[in-house]
């Protein structure tokens, strides 16, 4: 199934080279424009920082929460991995529920460039710390019994956080183009779908370019303060699939960071929809 849809989606481009080019480039604006600006010198001084708290000997457990939450994802999925040798299977599990989020810089800086609204920014924020938090709490309580062994996990970071911000934001731009195109081609197939589960669907798969889509459309403050919080709770496919690099040598599925992102989104759009009520 996955073959034919590949080779479905080559055939459409094939077909509509237009429509291909103008979402690789408008992603390509997106990501050079305005992610990499405010991502790239942030995700180095989390990276920065972490590097130098490994060396001190501070708990694990702690250290990846708050450096995770800061430097948002793949950062956070990154900074875990590196201290995973410290961690048993399960704080892996709560940890990598809490920290699949998205850097803070782009919610209070890209997306009010985006929506010229500074408290929207504000209050997705909370409701976005609120979602992971409320994953971890689910993941603490759905596992409390089981065993908690060693994790053997080895770690994929270099030890350069320049270097290292420099792969991820080259991966973050990556994936924004492929899952833009992706996005593309799958509303000019349904072209019933509407604007706005349109915008969701490119949410679902990239985030940055389906925040971007939300942010242009004509709706009421509170469905699209609910959308959005929900979908930079999710934080899409492409994220999923950064974070799953690092973390799949510590024994993580992508089926895990799946449902950890539905908890992360559900309690995102709850938490959205109690601040505007």
């Amino acid at each position: 199934m996955g073959v034919v849809f590949c080779l479905v989606m080559i055939a459409f481009m094939l077909v509509h080279p237009s429509i291909t080019t103008s979402a690789a480039r408008d992603a390509l604006r997106v990501w050079g424009l305005d992610v990499v600006p405010s991502l790239f010198p942030y995700m180095v001084l989390c990276r920065l920082v972490a590097s130098r708290l490994q060396k001190t000997g501070i708990p694990a457990g702690p250290a990846v929460a708050v450096l995770g939450l800061l430097g948002g994802s793949p950062s956070g999925a990154a900074t875990l991995s590196g201290f995973s040798k410290t961690l048993n299977t399960h704080q892996v599990r709560l940890l990598a529920a809490l920290t699949g989020t998205i850097s803070p810089m782009f919610l209070l800086n890209t997306v009010k460039i985006w929506s010229g609204d500074p408290r929207l920014c504000r209050l997705l924020l909370v409701s976005h710390l609120y979602g992971a938090a409320f994953a971890l709490l689910c993941m603490d309580f759905l596992t409390r019994g089981q065993k908690k062994s060693a994790c053997q996990g080895a770690s994929v970071s270099s030890g350069n956080p320049i270097t290292e911000s420099v792969q991820s934001i080259l991966s973050v731009g990556g994936c924004i183009v492929f899952f833009s195109v992706l996005s593309a081609g799958l509303q000019a197939l349904l072209p019933g779908m509407g604007r706005l589960p349109g915008a969701l669907l490119h949410a679902a798969l990239e985030i940055s370019g389906g925040l971007h889509s939300l942010c242009t459309l004509p709706l009421a403050p509170v469905t699209r303060a609910v959308c959005m919080a929900a979908a930079s709770g999710f934080s899409g496919l492409s994220i999923l699939m950064q974070n799953h690099l690092f973390l799949r040598p510590l024994g993580l599925s992508f089926s895990d960071l799946l449902f950890f992102a539905l908890l992360r989104a559900f309690g995102a759009g709850v938490m959205m929809a109690f601040l505007f009520s």
